[in-house]
């Protein structure tokens, strides 16, 4: 689906019903990158989400390989933000 969508004189953006129906969500973070505005839905009940996410990453792994994950994960990000 794809719309033309303008700022109001007050800086807002009106998204359209059609879309808005589509999404489902009522709260978005909006982010910039490489010059485009990316919305990305923010769940209604945030505990609820982050127990969904981790039941596939933490099933059947030792608090060891956890730690290795994240600390690799926390690496990665961090290389990223360096590059920039």
């Amino acid at each position: 689906m794809e719309k033309i969508i303008k700022f109001d004189n007050q800086g807002r953006l009106y998204i359209p019903e059609e879309m808005r129906k589509v999404l489902r969500f009522r709260s978005l973070v909006a982010k910039i990158i490489e010059g485009k505005i990316v919305l990305e839905p923010i769940e209604e009940d945030p505990v609820e989400a982050l127990g969904e996410l981790g039941k596939g990453k933490l099933k059947g792994k030792s608090v060891k390989q956890l730690k290795k994950q994240a600390r690799e994960e926390i690496k990665n990000e961090a290389g990223k933000k360096v590059r920039r």
